[in-house]
């Protein structure tokens, strides 16, 4: 038997996927900064600063962030609820600044009662005008904020339509080892 056969008797039962299933990944636009410039020198910075936060990569998704060592498995897991969110903060109706002071509440609570992951929900952003504030302002709050260095990773919540994220944290004292 040759090659295109057994490729066509192994592809015979395979069928398109319905188009509301279909996951098309957003292309990163992001510039990488080359050395010596400002931004360079900031996220060596940062490395020092936060070493979670500055591993933070863009996943092939812009609303996911994961630190280095974080599986995919780990994400998938993540998304099927294991371990279930410990907590729920609704940042609905709040400013970007009354958002990012709760943020920065929870978060503390969260860390000091040992809680792995917590839901966001921050909304899609269709009141916004142009671009999504509160959900812009939350990622880069979790990218870059005071507790940055305790998120290993961040996903979009399933059946949220964008609306929320899932939080995995850090065991606080992992974190203060280094």
């Amino acid at each position: 038997m040759s090659e295109d056969d057994l490729f066509n008797k192994a592809m015979r039962k395979v069928r398109p996927l319905n188009r509301r299933d279909k996951v098309v990944p957003a292309k990163s636009t992001a510039p990488v900064p080359r050395k010596g410039t400002l931004h360079a020198n900031r996220a060596a910075k940062q490395i020092h600063a936060a070493p979670v936060s500055a591993a933070m990569l863009r996943a092939s998704e812009p609303w996911v962030l994961q630190a280095d060592g974080v599986s995919r498995e780990r994400l998938k897991r993540l998304a099927a609820g294991r371990p279930p969110a410990g907590m729920t903060l609704d940042l609905h109706g709040m400013t970007r600044d009354e958002a990012l002071q709760a943020m920065n509440q929870c978060l503390g609570d969260a860390l000091a009662g040992g809680e792995r992951v917590l839901c966001l929900v921050h909304g899609r952003g269709l009141h916004s005008q142009g671009r999504p504030v509160l959900k812009e302002a939350v990622y880069h709050w979790l990218r870059e904020g005071p507790y940055a260095a305790y998120v290993l990773a961040v996903i979009p919540k399933p059946g949220t339509g964008g609306g929320s994220c899932l939080v995995l944290l850090r065991r606080k004292e992992k974190v203060s080892a280094r």
